[in-house]
């Protein structure tokens, strides 16, 4: 992942003094390791902290909703489409495509100030990052509920985007300093990067607007910003994968800083499609199964209700396995969830927890993370759980319980579930 510095195959030179966003900074202070955690000045001893980005707190704020989807990830910035996948740039992933998903974490402040991180469980690459569609896909291997369900893309050409002005947030740098060719020239608790002294994120996002015009090398792909602001703000490193909004949809993906560039977005036209066929795959069916269409495959004694429950009937824990099948007419549906799935907990202590998995004959096994119940009830409760994503057309798709034993409430099981498939 990118570590807030300029590798050797970027160019590095000076830096502007002034202000918001753009290449990678970590935003977890320890493993940018330009910027020692020991050297960092306490938040308080910070100066001119609020001057160049402005502190924005979404959940307090009745516009630009778009901004509870806003993640940090280490050494960049993300937005959350739904509650699965988090756009950001490519470089911000300095392995490229040998990089481990779960080594990415992203983390969301929720309303109540707390934060809600998952690791990534798949990382995808823009078929045309090397050529400068700068544009990541992280898929969350436990998913978390955004501010906003879902964030569309704007629809709209590059060219017609010339002239808006468009509202942007991110995790970046948050000040300038004087000049500098490495860190120790610099004032404690900054670095040094494009020959100028930064001073990092204190955590806390920051927006500001700019207005779009054209990018000189390429109009069609990337569109630049008129910097500095009147506020006399641009974007600094820390919001590489960082986006915007018009209004209508997320513009653009904050591309990595240096002299030519710091200013420049890869615009959505570039990216749209690929985006689009990847988070909302082509839906091939969908389908509501019978918890009776569930057998046991470890301990336990499973039971069928009147109506298609399947229960444990034993005293101790069973799993239960669920299959799904896996049409493959016009080609097999590579990607399964499951958007609700009813259980029966009516266990005191024990929870019904499931998971999604693929098995393919040669013995791989994907799996998701287990999903459980809370707490017994009478009643139903309805769980939703990750997706899973198997381009091998002989893997089998299924649902795997595990559902606790009899208890004096009655017989924990499966009441009923839905496999929706689709076709990236």
């Amino acid at each position: 992942m990118h570590d807030g510095r300029i590798h050797p195959h970027r160019p590095k030179g000076r830096g502007l003094g002034v202000m918001l966003l753009a290449l990678g900074l970590s935003t977890s202070l320890g493993a940018c390791t330009d910027v020692p955690a020991t050297e960092l000045e306490p938040l308080g001893e910070q100066t001119q902290s609020i001057k160049n980005g402005t502190v924005w707190n979404p959940w307090t704020q009745n516009t630009q909703t778009w901004t509870r989807n806003v993640v940090r990830l280490s050494g960049c910035t993300g937005t959350l489409l739904n509650r699965e996948w988090v756009l950001t740039a490519g470089h911000c992933f300095a392995n490229g495509t040998s990089t481990d998903p779960s080594t990415v974490t992203a983390r969301l402040t929720l309303a109540d100030g707390t934060v809600a991180s998952s690791q990534g469980v798949e990382l995808l690459f823009h078929p045309r990052n090397s050529e400068g569609v700068d544009v990541a896909l992280l898929r969350l291997a436990e998913p978390i509920d955004p501010g906003v369900d879902s964030l569309p893309i704007y629809s709209g050409t590059t060219a017609s985007l010339m002239g808006k002005s468009v509202f942007c947030a991110g995790y970046g740098a948050i000040d300038t300093g004087g000049s500098c060719s490495e860190s120790s020239d610099c004032a404690s608790g900054q670095w040094c990067q494009w020959g100028v002294c930064m001073t990092p994120t204190d955590g806390r996002l920051r927006t500001a607007s700019f207005n779009i015009i054209t990018d000189p090398v390429d109009p069609v792909m990337w569109y630049r910003f008129s910097v500095p602001n009147p506020l006399g703000q641009i974007e600094l490193p820390g919001d590489s994968g960082s986006s915007c909004w018009d209004g209508t949809g997320l513009t653009g993906v904050m591309k990595a800083g240096n002299p030519t560039n710091y200013n420049r977005q890869t615009s959505a036209e570039a990216f749209r499609d690929w985006v689009n066929s990847v988070v909302t795959p082509t839906q091939v069916k969908q389908v509501n199964q019978p918890g009776a269409s569930c057998r046991t495959v470890q301990g336990g004694q499973l039971s069928y209700g009147s109506d298609g429950e399947a229960f444990n009937s034993g005293n101790t824990l069973s799993q239960l396995l669920c299959p799904i099948r896996r049409p493959g007419d016009g080609g097999f549906a590579n990607v399964v969830d499951v958007p609700r799935l009813f259980v029966l907990d009516r266990h005191p202590t024990a929870n019904v927890c499931c998971r999604l998995q693929s098995k393919n004959p040669s013995g791989q096994l994907i799996t998701t993370t287990e999903v459980c119940s809370t707490g017994a009830s009478s009643d139903p409760q309805a769980l939703v759980l990750p997706s899973v994503y198997d381009g091998t057309t002989w893997s089998q798709f299924n649902l795997v319980c595990s559902v606790p034993g009899i208890a004096a409430l009655g017989r924990s099981g499966i009441q009923s579930y839905r496999p929706r498939l689709s076709m990236r």
